[in-house]
């Protein structure tokens, strides 16, 4: 049951808009979900932490729907949203190998 819950959140989040102009943002988002809906699938990672890690996956997420609300994705934008995406990779990696 959570982790159909689960599951649904996460694909909620990744395909949360539309896909022009930022191919490499959805397509990181949607490897990090994988990560995530893995490590519930192997029992690496506890509901908790799950909740958590999409919850961050929701932010990097609203941070490219902020981005993309004047339709333009600058240069600067571009560069937020890929350190908030490294950091919760990092905060993935960290939640799986604990």
């Amino acid at each position: 049951m959570k982790t159909l819950l689960l599951a649904s959140l996460v694909l909620a989040v990744t395909s949360a808009s539309s896909f022009a102009g930022t191919p490499l943002i959805n397509a990181r988002q949607n490897a990090q979900a994988h990560r995530i809906y893995n490590g519930v699938q192997s029992g690496r990672l506890t509901f908790p932490e799950t909740v958590r890690l999409v919850q961050g996956q929701a932010h990097v997420q609203n941070l490219k729907n902020q981005a993309r609300a004047d339709g333009v994705v600058t240069p600067f934008e571009r560069a937020r949203i890929h350190t908030a995406q490294t950091v919760q990779s990092a905060r993935i990696w960290v939640k799986k190998h604990n």
